[in-house]
């Protein structure tokens, strides 16, 4: 464990070199942001987005964030303001669906869209920079950036919280629902940061919000290397959320029973140092994500795989 302590100090202070600080905490960074909405005409579908830029003039590497069904990307902002305050922006994505017209192939090509609109739209892509692209998202939204990511060849990383592959509600016409795994992970050739909530494949008032079946689990066996696997363990599946106690939406999900707080900066800092190191290229940061976890891992709040 002395070992351990000391790896986790000299990655971290390297860090601090960087600019960073602990990737847990708030970054050097002030934090402001931009409203948008998005109108594809061509389709007739729109998406809203709140972009949360550090301050300066950029471009910045940038994040899009899908949230879980029904949810909004307001619905992470902590998120947002937390990665932005470490020189990243980040577009909290919402998108236009309900439960009688999820179509998850028109989602996913929401993002797209959303990703080549917000290059161009002269209130926002002054500020990104076209060639340092990640996505993000939690269940739902998980998904659609691996189904996103399988045809956009611009996207550099991917992170997605307790990620869902299923259709939802019972969803299985192919064309509206269509799988990630395991034959479109396999065009997914980038490097891949997969955190899996303990709790989420258990049942709470007749299905779980992450089966087994369709959990983050079978993103990683399907993925191509590197990708990391971070089960945190009692972790519930909403607890990605701002609010994890936000209501219906929430209450369907068997709530987690580690601390909120705690869970989100562990949260805060995988993300932080996994953008960084793959959208800035610091090796210090990779070093700095793999002291984080095996530290975490010790203390018996994570399992882990890696490939």
């Amino acid at each position: 464990m002395k070992a351990l302590g000391v790896l986790v100090l000299s990655s971290l202070a390297s860090l601090g070199v960087l600019g960073l600080g602990s990737p847990a905490d708030p970054g050097p960074y002030g934090v402001r942001q931009v409203e948008v909405r998005l109108l594809d005409q061509a389709r007739n579908r729109r998406v809203e987005v709140l972009l949360v830029l550090p301050e300066g003039d950029g471009p910045f590497p940038w994040v899009l964030f899908s949230p879980g069904f029904l949810l909004s990307g307001r619905d992470y902002r902590l998120l947002g303001w937390h990665l932005a305050s470490h020189g990243m922006a980040v577009a909290l994505l919402t998108y236009d669906v309900n439960l009688f017209n999820a179509n998850h192939a028109i989602l996913a090509q929401d993002l797209r869209f959303a990703l080549s609109e917000l290059l161009r739209n002269p209130a926002t892509g002054r500020f990104l920079d076209s060639e340092r692209i990640g996505l993000a998202g939690h269940s739902l939204g998980g998904k659609l950036s691996f189904l996103a990511a399988a045809e956009e060849a611009r996207v550099l990383a991917i992170a997605a919280l307790d990620p869902v592959d299923g259709g939802g509600g019972g969803g299985s016409d192919p064309v509206r629902f269509p799988r990630v795994t395991p034959e479109r992970m396999k065009l997914v050739r980038v490097p891949v940061l997969l955190l899996g909530a303990e709790l989420g494949r258990l049942t709470r008032f007749g299905m779980p919000c992450a089966p087994e079946a369709d959990n983050y689990q079978r993103f990683f066996q399907a993925a191509n290397p590197p990708a990391l696997e971070i089960t945190q363990l009692g972790v519930g599946h909403m607890d990605y959320l701002d609010n994890p106690n936000c209501g219906l939406l929430c209450a369907v999900c068997v709530p987690g029973t580690r601390p909120w707080r705690d869970s989100h900066r562990s949260v805060h800092a995988y993300l932080t140092l996994f953008f960084r190191a793959h959208l800035l290229g610091e090796v210090a940061a990779l070093a700095g994500l793999r002291a984080w976890v095996q530290a975490e891992a010790d203390q018996g709040l994570v399992k882990v795989r890696e490939k």
